[in-house]
Order: C-alpha cells, then structure tokens, then sequence
C-alpha cells in the first residue's frame, strides 16, 4: 500500500529552530559544547548548525571552525535535528547523535530526498513567476509556505484584496515524489477609501499625519502604500504606539484605514562622537536634537564638526506639511552655518542660508529652494579663469530624483537617477552668474550572491558673467568619484597619471563594481572607476584617469562597511585606501 501525505500549507508543521529558554536554567545549562556535523552533501552545514541552535560569532571571530552550542539547546536536538530535515524534504534521512565532554557529533545519511513531480496551476492571475518550485526540485516546506505568502502579497499589491486561494502539496514518501496544486481566483480591483485618525497629540494637526501616507481616499488598494506610510511615520522620530489599521471585508471592496499616533516620552538627542573617515581624517562631530519643536513634528538640529581638514558649525530647521501645491503637501527645510574646507587645491571658509521646499510622490523626490553663500576663498594654484578671494552668490536650484531600488541602505536591485541644477545670479560685488547641471545614474542587479552595480555621472558649468569661484568647479576623487585618489584630488586631466589641483567645467565620472560574498555577511569586490574633467564647457572627451581595485564589503544593519584599495591603472604610485559606512551604489 502506498503510504502517502496530505500537506496543507496551514496545517504542515515541523519542529524546527532555536528552543526556548527557561527561565530557571542552571548553570550546567550554560555549558557549552562544539557541535560537529558529518555526512552532508546536499544541505548546507551551516543552515543546519544555526537552526539547531549554534550562536552566531559574529565578524571578528567568522573564521573560527567551531560551532559552540549551549546546553539548553541539547535536550531539544534530536526532534529539532529531524524536522530540519523533513523540512527541508528528506523524509529517509537517517542520523545518530553522539556526545562527550566536549564535543556533540552528529552523523547524517541524507537518504533520497522528496522531489517535485506535478505542479498544477489554476489562476486567472499569473502567478508563474512566483511559483519558484519547478519539477525535480527538492520539495521544502518553508519554500511552499513561502510561495503561499508571496502570492497573497502579489494580489494585495496589485489591489486584489479579495480572492480564494488554495494551495495543496501531495506527498508520496514510498516515490519520494510532490505534487503541488495552486488554484487562485481573484475578484476585482479593490481602492483605498475612508482615512480616519482616531487618536494623534494635541500639538500635532492633521495635516501633519496625512502628508506622510502614501495613499488617498480613490487610489488602487496596494499594500506596499501601508508600509511606506509606516516608514514615513516613523521617520519623522516623533510618534510612538504607530497603528494604521485596515480592513479587507469580503462584502466591500473599499479599504477604509484608521490611524493612531502617540507622541514619545523622549524627544531630545545628543550625540558626541569621535572617529575617522578617508574624506576628512580624523574628526570630532556633535549634535544636538529637539524633535516635535513647538509642536507639529518640526524638528530642530544644531551640528558641528572638526577635523583637519574641515570644520564646521550649523543649525537646520524641518517643517514637515509646510503648504499646499494643488492636493499637495511640501515640506521646508531652513539650514544656516560657516564651515571651513581644505582641499590640495585650496582653502575655503563659507558661510550659508538655504531654504527649499521638498515634495515626494511615490518614487519621485523633487527638491527646489534658493542657496545664498559668502565665500571667501584662498587658492594654492593660480588658473586664468579661475580666481580666490570674496564671493557673494544666490541662486535657484531644483533637484529632481527618481528611486526604485529595493532599500535605500543595501539595494540590491534597482535603478536611481537625479538631474540637479542650479543658476548663479551676479546680484553684487563678488556675485557670479553661471548655470550648473548634474546628471546621475545608478544601475543594480544581483544574481544570487553576485551583485554587479553601475554609476554615471556628466556636469557642465556655463558662465555667464563674472569667474567662477574654485569650489564651484568640478571635481573628481573619493569614495563616489575615483577611489585611486582623495576627495576632490582631481582637478583638470592632462595625462592618464596628471592633473591639476583646480577643477574644470565638464565632468565625465564611471564607477563599475562586482561584489560577492565570501563568508556570511563578508563580500568581496572588484571595481573600476574612470573620470574626465576638462577646462573647457561642454567638453566631455578628452584625457581620463583610470582606476582599478577591490574591496571587502561586511553587512550591518545600518549598512554595509566598505574598504576599498583603488591604484591608477597608469600609475600604481598613485593609489588609496577608501573606508565608509554605507552603499555608495
């Protein structure tokens, strides 16, 4: 008789992951012991040591062979060990458990292991492509269950609230074989409708609140709008107990939402650190923060920093719903302060005033405001059209930004591009005018473990009347630029291994890179950047300098941390070691 069973996603389960602790564990309990693993090949050591309960080492120890467990892991080994494996669709494996002292070993025979056979689709939503088991794939119950889930948010993405999914996997443990069955029917298109706030502080308006969701009352129901208005929320570092409630009631094809809001009990953040980067040497940096400043989410931030090569001191002002544009929220930023900037090319000492308005619609950021800056400028190389001394400068400026990349910390898919430009008007003695434009592009894409990214970037100044000051000049060098040299090291290219310290006006900047992981959260990477800036305007040919290197990337929460070694392709004298916390991609 064939033995077979019936696995329905909510009612397959398995014994599988870290036990919990007791509360009253002894002492005996926290032994620890190193658990060795034979007889794999198919399933990843690994996967198998941290789901039985192995602690992570973390990075400074990621080569260390030994896999610690602790002792209240142990009693629970042998079912944990066996839903792994069930799970993962190898019903025959055999294995023993053996422990001393020491050591905990276990041997593994992973036997024939369940494969799928049949798939069967019944879906008048495609859902092809979220199906990911194929026939001959090892059967994995948490990929099935998976699968399940992620059609589900394909349907509440694309505005399908209502529909009757039924997922069934067939297994035959004497054929070692899994049939699998999705039939979906999806009803019609489901739209947001009434926004309720039901409870938000007294200090804080409406306004305030509905600028930060990314639905209105009309729009196609879309589940990603409900999360990116959480994040929205939250960013604002105000709120606390954040609720936006919905419903998906089967008679009604409207979402109506309810948002709650409290204020946090703590709104004020200092922060003093001391550090170093490759951009400016060692430094010292402070702030201070007062969020939800007299009331409506306003935040208020004073800044200073010093290290050798720059320093500065300065305050910003945030104004979340400042005005209406048509059905549209703008928000306001206010920011003053003097920095002093030393470069090879020249010392600078600045102080500003900016003010511009910001408006996001769904992947779209669009920034506008007007910049006014007294520059005094000291060079250290003299060009005939570029000159030191006072500067008085305003000028309108507008960035314009499109953002799909899939995380704004680590992407790993996706395409980012931003049009700035800006218009120097010679309003008075020392006052320049002259246009400005930058245009940027990033490319990603991942395969796997590899993750190949582009960036390229193409500026042109045209004056007008007056000459320009040096650090309105374009400048190549740095982690975002050409990682052979310092930030702002490239002036105008003569030769594959010359420049000069001052900056011209067109700019040409390619920077390729391939990363790939090595051990756990550790990447390796291989770049090339290559970078033109010409004398002349609207001169985008010319001499280039050329950069070849490699990296290792480490993940963090907040970011990758990156070390690159970048050497001039032409002149490996000229070489650099870059270190930043982020993804310059």
């Amino acid at each position: 008789m064939v033995k077979k069973i019936l696995v329905i996603t909510f009612a397959f389960s398995c014994v599988y992951g870290a036990a919990a602790v007791d509360s009253n564990s002894t002492k005996k309990e926290n032994k620890e012991y190193n658990l060795i693993i034979k007889g794999l090949k198919t399933l990843d050591k690994e996967d198998l040591a941290k789901a039985l309960g192995v602690k992570d080492e973390g990075f400074l120890l990621f080569w260390r062979p030994d896999n610690r467990i602790k002792e209240e892991f142990v009693k629970n080994l042998e079912p944990t060990l066996k839903g792994y494996l069930e799970n993962k669709g190898y019903f025959d494996a055999k294995y023993t458990i053996s422990k001393n002292d020491q050591n905990i070993t276990l041997n593994i025979i992973e036997g024939e292991p369940i494969r799928v056979s049949d798939i069967k689709i019944e879906s008048n939503f495609n859902i092809k492509k979220i199906v990911t088991l194929k026939k001959g794939d090892v059967f994995e119950a948490d990929k099935f269950t998976e699968i399940k889930d992620n059609i589900i948010n394909a349907l509440l993405e694309n505005g399908y609230c209502k529909y009757k999914l039924d997922t069934k996997a067939y297994i035959d443990l004497e054929k070692h074989t899994a049939k699998l069955n999705y039939k979906l029917d999806k009803d019609g298109v489901c739209h947001f409708g009434k926004i309720k706030i039901v409870k938000r502080p007294k200090d804080i308006k409406e306004d305030v609140i509905l600028s930060r969701l990314k639905f209105k009352n009309g729009n196609r129901f879309d589940i990603r709008a409900i999360e990116e208005s959480y994040n929205s929320l939250n960013a604002l570092n105000t709120f606390a107990n954040l609720q936006i409630k919905y419903s998906l009631e089967e008679s009604n094809k409207t979402v109506d939402t309810e948002i709650s809001v409290q204020k946090r009990d703590k709104l004020r953040r200092y922060m003093v650190a001391i550090g170093a980067d490759s951009e400016i040497g060692a430094r010292i940096k402070a702030s201070w923060e007062k969020r939800n400043f007299f009331g409506d989410a306003k935040r208020l931030r004073i800044n200073a920093q010093f290290s050798t090569k720059r320093q500065s001191i300065g305050g910003e002002l945030f104004i979340p719903a400042f005005t209406f544009f048509g059905k549209n929220y703008l928000d306001l930023y206010l920011s003053s302060g003097y920095e002093v900037d030393k470069v090879d090319a020249y010392r600078e000492k600045k102080y500003y005033f900016d003010a511009h308005f910001v408006y996001e619609y769904k992947r779209w950021n669009i920034q506008t405001g007007i910049g006014i800056e007294n520059l005094d400028i000291k060079l250290y190389e003299n060009l005939p059209y570029v000159i030191g001394g006072t500067f008085n400068l305003l000028y309108p400026y507008v960035k314009i930004t499109y953002d799909s990349r899939d995380s704004k910390i680590d992407p790993k898919n996706g395409i980012y591009l931003s049009w700035y430009s800006e218009y120097g008007l010679a309003r008075s003695h020392g006052g320049v005018q002259y246009l400005k434009y930058l245009f940027e592009a990033r490319a990603i894409k991942s395969f796997g473990d590899l993750t190949l990214s582009a960036v390229g970037k193409i500026g042109a100044i045209h004056e007008v009347s007056g000459r320009l000051p040096a650090s309105k000049l374009f400048y190549g060098g740095g982690l975002f630029s050409n990682r052979a040299y310092g930030r702002k090291d490239i002036g105008i290219v003569l030769s594959p291994q010359s420049f000069r310290k001052l900056g011209g006006k067109s700019y040409v900047n390619l920077q390729l890179e391939a990363n790939y992981k090595l051990y756990k959260k550790l990447y390796g990477a291989i770049f090339f950047d290559s970078t033109i800036v010409n004398a002349q305007e609207y001169k985008f040919t010319g001499k280039r300098i050329d950069t070849v290197g490699f990296g290792f990337r480490y993940k963090t929460p907040i970011g990758p941390v990156k070390v690159d070694f970048g050497f001039n392709l032409h002149n490996r004298r000229d070489h650099s070691i870059s270190i930043m916390l982020g993804q310059s991609f």
